[in-house]
């Protein structure tokens, strides 16, 4: 499809889904965002016929990109030793439905660890020249399936990088890079997303802050790209009084005072879940969260790809949250967000 149809249908579905709960219209001026969705760690584990089920869906509402995990702890087991077996049979059905992929780089193996190794996301490498490693050999095996990469996820929480260090993750994105463009000349490399924070506190850093606190890293020149986490539930970009859309005009202006203002803000998740657990919100209101932010992102002239987290959930427990924020229930019926975002 073409941008200006792409725009306008993010504009139309957007504002209905406003109007349905009583919100103002939002207003786009500016190019819009290429489609994607994300399905986390889960989207690797799915049988064939339903992983090809679920990128035909999303061909369905309009998306051309798909954020895949590419887990170094799962393809390294011992060092040098690779098997890429699951990476290769998600990625292949991906292109096959001509889907472009962005691979998110991120996992450590145990014994890239040092010391005691944790199975938790949140362990991250002694040595930064280890995952430089991978991910060049990353870039490398993929080959010209893949050319776009995004170096982890989250690591301003803990939950993914512990502790919480600017610092000593600046230093894996600069090893990073190289090692991609050296095996892929004309790849993106995205530094990674990074996640929503209201009360940033000894644990987290808020995402302004610790952009700032790369580029005092010397994270310029390592980054094609920055990548966020804009998540507002439960508010709409309209009615968000803690501004998560005014992080990323922030970001933006870090990028632009530190000489990267030609680059983009990449959106790789954004969404919310629906359900009876914390956090979650009526399904309706998961379909105006998500046009709004939608409607945003088309609005902004430095925002790059847009991907919704997630494309169905992964699983049928209402009450655990991160199982439910699809814009499919796991029975492939759909929410009514994901009619906002295929426009019918």
């Amino acid at each position: 499809m073409t941008a200006m149809t792409f725009r306008s249908r993010l504009l139309t579905v957007a504002a209905a889904a406003a109007i349905a709960v009583g919100l103002s219209s939002p207003v786009a001026h500016a190019a819009p965002a290429d489609l994607g969705f994300t399905g986390g760690a889960p989207f690797l584990t799915l049988d064939d016929a339903t992983l090809n089920n679920e990128l035909g869906a999303g061909r369905d509402i309009g998306a051309s990109w798909v954020r895949v995990v590419v887990n170094w702890a799962a393809i390294e087991s011992a060092p040098g030793v690779f098997d890429w077996g699951n990476t290769d049979r998600v990625i292949n059905a991906a292109r096959a439905q001509g889907y472009s992929v962005l691979a998110v780089l991120g996992g450590t193996p145990g014994w890239a660890q040092g010391g005691i190794a944790s199975p938790l996301p949140g362990a991250v490498p002694l040595d930064p020249n280890t995952f430089g490693a991978f991910a060049g050999a990353a870039a490398a095996h993929l080959g010209d399936r893949v050319d776009h990469y995004e170096v982890w996820n989250e690591p301003n929480i803990p939950t993914f990088f512990a502790p919480v260090d600017a610092v000593r993750y600046t230093n894996m994105l600069r090893a990073a890079y190289p090692a991609i463009h050296n095996a892929d000349a004309g790849a993106t490399v995205l530094s990674a997303g990074l996640a929503t924070t209201i009360n940033a506190g000894a644990w987290t850093v808020a995402p302004v802050t610790f952009l700032q606190q790369m580029y005092a890293a010397g994270a310029a020149g390592f980054m094609d790209a920055v990548a966020m986490h804009p998540y507002t539930f439960p508010f709409t970009v309209e009615n968000d009084p803690n501004g998560q859309w005014a992080q990323v005009d922030q970001a933006y202006g870090t990028m632009a005072a530190n000489g990267d203002g030609g680059k983009k803000i990449w959106i790789t998740e954004l969404g919310a879940p629906t359900g009876t657990g914390a956090g979650a919100v009526p399904e309706d209101l998961q379909a105006a969260i998500i046009g709004s932010s939608l409607a945003k992102a088309s609005s902004l002239p430095y925002v790059g790809p847009v991907f919704v987290h997630s494309l169905r959930d992964s699983g049928t427990n209402l009450a655990d949250t991160e199982q439910n924020y699809g814009l499919l229930r796991s029975d492939f019926s759909a929410k009514p967000a994901y009619d906002v975002v295929r426009g019918s």
